[in-house]
């Protein structure tokens, strides 16, 4: 399940990008400089960002940080949540495996995609990091809690005004 080449994806289809809303997020946020500046993109089934990993990303020697690499697979975990459902969420839980070492300098691609749907409120979703032969080198599957805007905005997480523009990005 978490091993040899990733999830095939139809290259034919059309990618659209997506808007980043939170400017300062640690994975998507272009004003975070400290940040991994995260772009998606989406294809309706699928969502795909593709990453330079710099060495300030760096845990041992020449490769990158696992938990950083965790960051990545959690970032498009929620992200294709939001897109593929138009739900906002918050993540349960996550299993990460580590398969091949990504180096400082490598440029990989992460895609995501939903599982299975569990409950009404409950999604299981996959990420994958490939590098540039197509073998997966780190993989993650999550258990998110979905929300509507109105639950989302009693628990004050995000503003109404932060809602309609991500839910007006990804429509």
């Amino acid at each position: 399940m978490f091993e040899g080449k990733a999830v095939s994806i139809d290259e034919t289809a059309k990618w659209r990008p997506l808007a980043n809303v939170d400017r300062e997020c640690f994975g998507c946020g272009p004003d975070n400089q400290h940040g991994l500046q995260m772009q998606f993109e989406s294809d309706g089934k699928h969502l795909r960002s593709i990453i330079t990993l710099e060495k300030r990303f760096s845990g041992w020697s020449n490769l990158i940080h696992g938990g950083i690499l965790s960051t990545i697979l959690d970032e498009t975990m929620g992200w294709t949540v939001i897109c593929l459902t138009q739900k906002f969420m918050l993540t349960k839980g996550m299993q990460v495996n580590f398969i091949k070492p990504v180096r400082i300098g490598m440029t990989v691609m992460v895609t995501g995609y939903i599982r299975k749907r569990i409950s009404k409120r409950k999604i299981e979703v996959v990420a994958e990091i490939t590098n540039d032969e197509g073998d997966i080198c780190a993989s993650s599957s999550g258990e998110f809690a979905l929300f509507s805007k109105e639950q989302f905005l009693r628990m004050g997480i995000m503003s109404e005004e932060e809602m309609d523009t991500m839910l007006a990005s990804i429509s």
